[in-house]
């Protein structure tokens, strides 16, 4: 890697689930592409609905623990079919009939939206928390749609950013790495 030491390289952050290094232009205009990576992120269902068992492993899986998610677990592994028939619906939020007990029955109101943060980007940074918005119908079955307009890409690709100047500090420092987002 010595004969890197010269070279002034680029880090550049393509997208939430993209970095690339390269080179500088060579005097005939050239630049040469040293690495790529890409994160490795699941397949996260946003805008249909599935059914309840199907959410309950989604979220606990493919998403981190927060509040939000939280709430929205204990609605979905307290519910009966019959009580998703009972939900209230005023067009932005949705109150469900849930068991709490052996016998007891409650009314949870579900926040809209909600804030929670799907796996979406690399491991070694936050994963952003972004708005979605949480919806039941009959056949338990749940939804999460998307409710930010994108804006969690934005936070992502910055918090990458900081990353690598944390990383790189010594060598942006020299002049030797620049990195761009």
């Amino acid at each position: 890697m010595d004969e890197r030491k010269a070279q002034r390289l680029f880090i550049r952050v393509e997208s939430p689930t993209q970095v690339n290094v390269f080179t500088a232009l060579d005097s005939y205009g050239r630049r040469e592409w040293l690495a790529k990576s890409d994160a490795s992120t699941p397949d996260t269902v946003f805008g249909y609905f599935i059914d309840a068992e199907q959410m309950n492993i989604m979220l606990q899986s493919q998403f981190v623990q927060t509040n939000d998610r939280n709430i929205i677990l204990k609605v979905i592994g307290n519910l009966k079919e019959e009580n998703v028939r009972k939900a209230s619906d005023d067009g932005v939020s949705q109150s469900v009939t849930v068991q709490s007990g052996v016998a007891n029955v409650s009314e949870v109101k579900v926040p809209n939206p909600v804030e929670l943060a799907p796996y979406r980007t690399f491991l070694e940074v936050d994963q952003p928390v972004s708005k979605f918005i949480f919806r039941m119908r009959e056949g338990m079955q749940g939804a999460i749609f998307d409710a930010d307009g994108g804006a969690w890409k934005i936070d992502a690709m910055n918090s990458i950013k900081e990353y690598l100047e944390d990383k790189f500090s010594d060598e942006i420092e020299s002049g030797h790495v620049v990195v761009v987002a």
